[in-house]
C-alpha cells in the first residue's frame, strides 16, 4: 500500500490479528493484492495466546474457540480483524463531453472553466484527479484541449498531465453516446482512477442519451465494485425544445433535445444539474467543484479482503465496529439489505447477501461516522453475526 502523508488522502493501514490463540505459533501471511486495501498478519499479543488455534482447523473453516472440555470458555472465539484507518477519500471526475458540430461553443466554455476548477478542488486540499473524453480541436470543428496548470502544455493537441489529468482523446463523444463511450472507453482511463475513490461522472451535452439511465448504471458499476457509489452531474438540456419555443425559452435554439436521461441520473445520484442552454457554465462548474469538496468524507463501503491462507470466509461471521479515534466506539448490527436501514438505529449489510464482495454500512450510519479525522472502521471475522437492533 502506498503511504500517506496527508489528511486528503485515504490511509488503509491494516493489520490482522488473534483473539485467541493456540499454541502452534504460526505466523500468517500478508493479504494477496487487489482486497482494496493492504495488511499483513502477525500473532496476537501475549495476553490473547500466540498464534492461530491449531485445534479444530483441519478442513480450513476457522475455529470458533473452546468449550468446556478443553477448558475453553463458550463466550470466547476466534477473531480476526481487519482495521481500517480512514481519512479523507480522494475524488476522481470522468469528464464526457460532447463535441458533436453543434457544441462548438460550449466545448469552448469547457475549455475556459477547467483551469479554475481544478484550482477550486486543490485549494480545498482534496486529492482529485480529472478524465477528460472529449476530442482535441479539429480547425473548425468543436474540440477541448486543456491549458497550463492541469494541462500539460501541449496544446492543441496533447494535454495529459498525470497523475492529475488524463485527457481520452479519440473518444468519439456523438450527441447521444456519451454514456456509452463512457463504459467503452473505461480500459483507457480505468488504470487512472482509484479503489479508495469516490468517482463523478460529468456529462455536457446539447442532447439526450441512447443508453438508459438504468443501463448505464448496470453496466458502470459492473466495471468495478468501486463505483457503486458515483456521482453523476451533467450541464445539459433542462427543456424540451419544441416546448421551449412556445415559451420563448433559450432551449428553443440551444437545445437538440431535452437530457431526461441525465436529470434522472442526476436525481439518482444526487448530482449537480446545471441548465446548458443558460450559457452560464462558470456557477455548474463551481457547484460541482462544491459537491466534490463536499464528497471528501470517511468512506462507507469496504471491500471484503481474501480470508487468510488455510482459512475460508464465513458470511455470517462477519462483524463491524467504529472508533471515532477519540475513546469512543460504536458496534454495527447487520441487516439483510439497504431496504431495513430504515428500522434500526445503525445497520450495515452486504452488497449480494448470497455472494458478498462489499460491505456497506446503511445511510444514517454513514452520517454518524463524518467529521472524525483519526476514525477507523474494524471488519472483524470469526464470530457470529450480531443483528443491528
Amino acid at each position: 500500500m502506498q503511504g500517506c502523508s496527508s489528511a486528503s488522502r485515504v490511509a488503509a493501514a491494516l493489520t490482522l490479528w488473534v483473539a485467541c490463540g493456540g499454541e502452534d505459533g504460526r505466523e500468517g501471511g500478508s493479504f494477496p493484492s487487489g482486497s482494496g486495501v493492504s495488511a499483513s498478519a502477525s500473532a496476537g499479543a501475549e495476553t490473547a495466546g500466540d498464534g492461530i488455534d491449531g485445534g479444530g482447523d483441519e478442513d480450513g473453516v476457522l475455529d470458533l474457540g473452546g468449550n468446556a472440555d478443553d477448558g475453553g470458555s463458550v463466550n470466547e472465539c476466534n477473531e480476526i480483524v481487519d482495521t481500517a484507518d480512514i481519512g479523507v477519500r480522494p475524488q476522481d471526475i470522468i469528464f464526457a463531453v460532447d463535441t458533436s458540430g453543434s457544441m462548438i461553443q460550449e466545448a469552448g466554455f469547457v475549455q475556459a472553466q477547467m483551469n479554475s476548477f481544478s484550482i477550486q478542488i486543490d485549494a480545498a486540499n482534496v486529492d482529485a484527479r480529472i478524465i477528460l473524453l472529449a476530442e482535441y480541436p479539429f480547425f473548425v470543428g468543436p474540440g477541448v484541449c486543456i491549458d497550463p496548470p492541469l494541462g500539460s502544455g501541449g496544446c492543441p493537441n496533447s494535454d495529459s498531465n498525470p497523475p492529475k489529468f488524463l485527457h481520452v482523446p479519440d473518444s468519439g463523444i456523438a450527441s447521444t453516446d456519451a454514456l456509452m463511450r463512457i463504459v467503452e472507453h473505461y480500459p483507457d482511463y480505468s488504470p487512472f482512477l482509484r479503489e479508495t475513490a469516490i468517482t463523478h461522472v460529468v456529462i455536457v451535452s446539447d442532447d439526450n442519451s441512447a443508453m438508459s439511465a438504468a443501463d448505464f448504471t448496470q453496466q458502470f458499476v459492473s466495471l468495478d465494485p468501486h463505483l457503486i457509489d458515483f456521482k453523476l452531474h451533467g450541464i445539459v438540456s433542462s427543456e424540451d425544445p419544441d416546448a421551449a419555443c412556445g415559451t420563448g425559452s433559450a432551449c428553443c435554439q440551444l437545445a437538440a433535445s431535452q437530457g431526461t436521461v441525465y436529470q434522472e441520473l442526476i436525481t439518482q445520484t444526487g448530482g449537480v444539474e446545471g441548465n446548458l442552454c443558460d450559457q452560464e457554465f462558470q456557477p455548474v462548474f463551481q457547484a460541482v467543484a462544491q459537491q466534490v469538496i463536499g464528497g471528501a468524507t470517511l468512506s462507507c463501503t469496504y471491500q471484503i479482503p481474501p480470508a487468510p491462507a488455510g482459512e475460508t470466509f464465513d458470511k455470517d461471521e462477519v462483524n463491524v465496529e467504529f472508533d471515532n479515534g477519540a475513546g469512543g466506539t460504536l458496534s454495527i448490527g447487520r441487516v439483510d439489505g439497504v431496504d431495513d436501514c430504515a428500522a434500526v438505529s445503525d445497520g450495515w449489510y452486504y452488497d449480494d447477501p448470497n455472494d458478498p464482495n462489499l460491505i456497506l454500512v446503511c445511510p444514517q450510519t454513514c452520517d454518524t461516522i463524518q467529521g472524525f479525522d483519526s476514525a477507523s472502521v474494524s471488519i472483524k471475522f470469526g464470530c457470529e453475526t450480531v443483528p443491528a437492533a
